[in-house]
């Protein structure tokens, strides 16, 4: 993929690499053949497509569907239309008879897509970080007319013009497959501006700011005409620079609503990046028999006193230990994050003070007949959130970490990577409610905007408050309230 441009001397030089390397990733993921460029990379995009589990391919048809809408709102060509008019202008160069009419409706497409010019002020394309370069690229491609280039010459010397004026096209479009497999919940900036992709900014602004090749940053956002701002850079932090951009057009329940700048984000990653198709029900079964015998241990040791010694060194946060001792079951429960539920769970499924409990039992006949489904490290990858900045690694994995205080007052990127409870909370949900693996790949990322909407806090460390989302959230799932669609993805488990 990466060895066609070390020999790059001209525009068409660049389609050609890009053509070469689409060409080589669709024959390494092989299957769906039949298809155009364009259907088979979102279906890769998308998610594995060999499995054959209840509700899969809906799911995914909706995950393509929601790429495609993105790419329709930034006015992106197609990779299939690229390919043909490519195809074609070989076949002309080489003498052969080309589908002149089918070259005729690209360049007709192309010639359609009418960029805006938006009204900014000096301060503002400061502010934006306008640079030169893609400035430049913006303006040539609405001065671009493929039409006249088919028909000012002929042979080679065509074939050549035209793929070099369309190389910052496909420069396009590849660009904007990344944004749509990481386009937030929401994807309100996508859908509103359609420079968004093409306003990219690789090299940043001039005179040593230090954004050429660095990680994504979101630049000028908060003008009114700007569109929500420029991302700048490579695309290595590009999932979390979205997620950035996004929440800014998040909209609150309530008007007092505390939105935090490095949490947020960080929750709509964790809806994005991590891909549930090869998760089972049994993994989903998993968690929430861990979480169904925390409160149940837990309940005991508040009423009875049985079990209250293995429960309370396992609840090491003095509020829930006063709670515990004073017999407040829903109160302790409701202060323990669903990460804390879980680790408990684990941490008691061998005790004595599990005793006979059913979620107990169900817990060991997992773990004897399914040992490698149910391992650690394999519930860690599936329900895990990524971690950039603790784990250097967007891989997703569970380190079990308490939630890291403010930073001087101040929210943080640990603090926000050190919350790992959404994922798993949500998945004890999906297993409650019988929706199916595959269709959390639609379902979290719309309960995870909901829950970002609905937060309430008064502080920074108010974790009540983000708790308190979540389960409103859940509880409108449960009784139906929500406008989530779950039937299609729903179906029994077969679980006991």
């Amino acid at each position: 993929m990466i060895a066609p441009f070390a020999a790059v001397k001209g525009e068409r030089d660049v389609f050609e690499g890009g053509r070469k390397g689409i060409q080589a990733l669709l024959t390494a993921s092989g299957g769906l053949r039949g298809l155009g460029q364009q259907e088979r990379i979102l279906q890769v995009l998308a998610g594995d497509a060999g499995g054959e589990q209840s509700g899969e391919n809906t799911a995914r048809d909706q995950v393509v569907k929601e790429m495609q809408r993105v790419l329709d709102a930034q006015q992106i060509i197609s990779m299939t239309s690229l390919f043909e008019m490519a195809t074609n202008l070989e076949k002309a160069a080489q003498g052969q008879t080309a589908d002149n009419a089918l070259m005729g409706r690209i360049a007709g497409r192309i010639s359609e897509v009418q960029l805006p010019r938006p009204p900014l002020s000096s301060a503002e394309k400061n502010a934006l970080s306008s640079g030169y370069w893609t400035d430049k690229h913006v303006e040539t491609e609405r001065k671009l007319n493929v039409r006249a280039l088919l028909d000012k010459g002929s042979g080679a010397d065509r074939a050549r013009d035209v793929e070099a004026a369309l190389g910052p096209v496909m420069r396009d479009t590849l660009v904007a497959y990344n944004y749509a497999h990481y386009a937030p919940p929401g994807a309100q900036i996508l859908y509103t501006n359609p420079l968004f992709v093409r306003g990219h900014d690789f090299v940043g602004l001039s005179g040593g700011g230090g954004h050429t090749w660095q990680a994504t940053e979101l630049q000028g956002a908060g003008w009114p005409s700007n569109g929500g701002g420029r991302l700048v850079g490579s695309l290595a932090n590009l999932p979390y620079a979205l997620a950035e951009a996004e929440q800014n057009f998040l909209v609150p329940t309530q008007t007092q609503a505390l939105i935090w700048g490095d949490l947020v984000p960080q929750m709509i990653l964790s809806a994005k990046v991590p891909r549930w198709w090869g998760v089972t029900p049994l993994q989903l079964h998993w968690v929430n028999l861990h979480m169904e015998l925390a409160e149940t241990v837990v309940a005991e040791a508040a009423l009875d006193g049985t079990s209250g010694h293995a429960v309370r060194t396992s609840v090491i946060v003095s509020m829930m230990q006063r709670r515990l001792l004073a017999g407040d079951v829903q109160g302790t429960i409701e202060m323990m994050t669903p990460v804390e539920m879980y680790v408990l769970g684990c941490s008691l499924e061998k005790s004595a003070a599990a005793g006979s409990d059913p979620a107990a039992r169900a817990i060991q006949r997992a773990a004897s007949g399914h040992a490698s489904e149910v391992s650690e490290e394999a519930i860690s990858r599936a329900f895990g959130s990524p971690k950039p900045t603790l784990a250097n690694s967007y891989r997703p994995e569970l380190l079990k970490l308490r939630t890291f205080p403010t930073l001087m007052g101040y929210s943080s990127r640990i603090m926000a990577e050190s919350w790992e409870s959404n994922t798993l909370y949500w998945a004890a949900l999906a297993d409650e409610m019988h929706v199916t693996p595959a269709q959390l790949n639609v379902s979290i990322p719309q309960w995870t905007e909901k829950a970002v909407e609905r937060i309430f806090a008064s502080d920074l460390e108010d974790w009540p408050a983000l708790l308190k989302s979540l389960r409103t959230v859940g509880e409108d799932v449960r009784t139906g309230k929500s406008d989530e669609v779950i039937a299609s993805g729903a179906g029994a488990s077969g679980i006991q």
